[in-house]
């Protein structure tokens, strides 16, 4: 009976906290389309396990899309202040840096979809670079 009871307590208790804080759930579903992303990614050995990534790789992206087109300051700060989520997401983000550095030193298996769906996110230009600074120095310094 109690290993019932315990999962279902926690089950119950992440609901009750993504209900009181809307970050909770922005959090829970970035945190799950960046991995399943990482997934179809580290799935790809070959030319032909490229084709089939492309489709969850787009789902994930469109995902994070959605999530980050409003203000997400609110989220970032949820992030920095949430006990293991901050860790957690440094940890996906790893996974999926190592993922891309694999699959541009394998010239993206030669897919040409996959190379076009990924060059936003691996290809970083001066002003998205620029961007990410800032607000990664707004979250570090919000309390001075």
């Amino acid at each position: 009976m109690h290993r019932f009871t315990l999962p279902l307590f926690f089950a119950a208790s992440a609901l009750h906290a993504a209900e009181v804080d809307p970050s909770a759930a922005v959090y829970d579903k970035l945190l799950g389309a960046l991995t399943q992303a990482v997934v179809a990614l580290e799935k790809i050995d070959d030319v032909a396990d490229a084709a089939p990534a492309v489709a969850e790789i787009q789902e994930s992206i469109r995902v994070q899309s959605e999530l980050l087109e409003e203000d997400d300051t609110a989220l970032w700060q949820y992030i920095e202040n949430t006990k293991d989520r901050k860790q957690a997401l440094i940890d996906i983000l790893e996974r999926l840096a190592l993922q891309f550095a694999r699959l541009e030193k394998t010239n993206y298996f030669d897919n040409a979809e996959l190379k076009a769906l990924l060059a936003d996110q691996i290809e970083e230009n001066a002003e998205a670079a620029k961007a990410k600074r800032a607000k990664v120095h707004a979250v570090d310094h919000d309390e001075d």
